[in-house]
């Protein structure tokens, strides 16, 4: 099996973060990947059904899709310019920062795909040059496969990553920035100094000090992703776990968690996936402090949440057995 094999000094491990919120060009190309083929009906079976259904009968999303699948093939490579590292705040200025790029990276990385002759090949020539139609319609696309088949579904994208991200913090928490490197996945291994990542092709990465940014990805499926270019800012996408996938949306009264727990308990436990203290907590649920304290404590003797305590703060995590419970009806 081909792995990728990334090396940490101590600088590294210390400079190791997990990015906490969506990456919204990540979840576009990643999308972009779960249109190309068939894998993970449970987690994408719907979505994919619904964006290519659309596209039958809105020719703008049809030719979006065409022109992000050309430029961000499903393969051992796609341009990491589609993937900017600098954060951002919506489409617009993700479009922005990609477009901004410099020719040179356009050049070289867009030229690096070489699909059958035609349309498509003859859009990317103009592409890797530069030309202003060719950038404008790549903008655009993004711009409306965006709205189209990732608007409607922030609000699920986003509390998928927010759950997988709580066992995150909890092993960061526990074990430091190495317990991060040890929980990525069953595609994954740490043996220090080296994270060993299955991967499609053999590859050696040597952060040189730099650090790892960890990305926390909602439609990334087979194994995580790292940029090709290792002169860019090390980055590594990694798939959410597939209960915190399943777990996202559908939260709703009289399901079985609020039947099992009770109305109160059961918004506390849902309301400490990211993470919350207890007068946060308080004032989501509408008690005193002391009633949740109460109820907290009841939680964690059942295992379902963790309470990490310095001074006088308490923050409350669920636990894996906690995302379990919420998952289950999902």
């Amino acid at each position: 099996m081909p792995w990728l094999r990334i090396y940490f000094t101590d600088a590294d491990i210390a400079r190791t973060r997990m990015k906490l919120g969506i990456d919204l060009m990540w979840e576009i190309v990643s999308s972009a990947h779960i249109l190309q083929h068939s894998d993970g009906v449970l987690s994408f079976g719907a979505w994919r059904r619904g964006v290519r259904e659309l596209a039958g009968s809105d020719p703008d999303l049809r030719m979006a899709v065409r022109t992000i699948v050309t430029a961000a093939p499903h393969a051992a490579y796609f341009p990491d310019l589609l993937t900017p590292a600098r954060d951002v705040s919506g489409i617009d200025e993700g479009i922005d920062a990609i477009l901004s790029i410099s020719s040179w990276r356009f050049r070289e990385e867009i030229g690096r795909i070489r699909p059958p002759a035609g349309a498509a090949a003859t859009w990317l020539d103009d592409l890797a040059r530069g030309r202003l139609v060719a950038l404008r319609r790549l903008g655009e696309a993004l711009r409306v496969f965006f709205r189209s088949a990732i608007e409607p579904h922030l609000p699920t994208i986003e509390d998928g990553v927010r759950t997988d991200a709580a066992v995150g913090i909890q092993q960061y928490l526990h074990c430091g920035a190495e317990g991060l490197l040890h929980g990525l996945g069953r595609t994954t291994r740490w043996e220090p100094p080296v994270l060993s990542v299955a991967y499609p092709h053999d590859r050696d990465l040597y952060l040189e000090g730099r650090g790892l940014v960890l990305i926390p990805c909602y439609f990334a499926l087979h194994h995580p992703v790292a940029l090709a270019d290792p002169r860019l800012r090390p980055v590594l996408a990694f798939p959410i776990r597939t209960e915190s996938r399943l777990l996202a949306g559908g939260r709703t009264d009289g399901d079985h968690v609020t039947a099992l727990l009770g109305v109160t308990r059961a918004l506390i436990l849902r309301s400490v996936v990211g993470g919350s203290t207890t007068t946060g907590l308080a004032r989501v649920v509408g008690v005193a402090p002391a009633t949740v304290s109460h109820h907290t404590r009841i939680l964690r003797e059942a295992g379902f949440i963790t309470t990490e305590r310095h001074e006088n703060f308490a923050r409350h995590l669920i636990t894996p057995l906690g995302l379990q419970v919420l998952s289950a009806h999902r």
